[in-house]
């Protein structure tokens, strides 16, 4: 099943959930008022962690929020937590059925063995310094 999305009606009525009475609009975890399009409609859940049973059926405006960008992205934002969690999610749910990604053992050999020509050799000559111009031809 695909990641449920909220219709246009569902998120016209999660913006006026978070008007303030002097109607602007509020971040719905930080409370922080927002400039007009400084925000995202977001799953409270995120759709990856929910079980399948739930993914069945309709989504609702309580399953939703309105995050500023204060809480949804950057380094300590919404969406950095949910994909933590959700990569722990995979791990845990991996580890339990016994399905883990193949691992490649490292090569294991002797190497190359040094050439005694290798050892021998002398470092090359620096090569002489370009002319930054050419000479004028006078005879023109």
């Amino acid at each position: 099943m695909s990641r449920r999305e909220f219709s246009r009606n569902q998120k016209e009525q999660i913006v006026e959930r978070a008007r303030t009475a002097s109607g602007n609009v509020a971040c719905e975890r930080c409370g922080l008022v927002l400039k007009k399009g400084a925000w995202e409609i977001d799953h409270v859940i995120p759709e990856a962690l929910r079980p399948e049973a739930d993914k069945q059926r309709k989504i609702t405006i309580a399953e939703g929020q309105l995050l500023g960008f204060c809480c949804h992205r950057g380094k300590d934002g919404k969406t950095n937590d949910d994909v933590k969690k959700i990569a722990k999610a995979k791990r845990v749910y991996n580890a339990a059925h016994g399905l883990k990604a193949a691992t490649q053992k490292p090569i294991r050999s002797a190497g190359f063995p040094q050439s005694p020509k290798a050892a021998k050799r002398l470092p090359k000559p620096a090569l002489p310094p370009r002319a930054m111009f050419k000479p004028v031809d006078e005879s023109r």
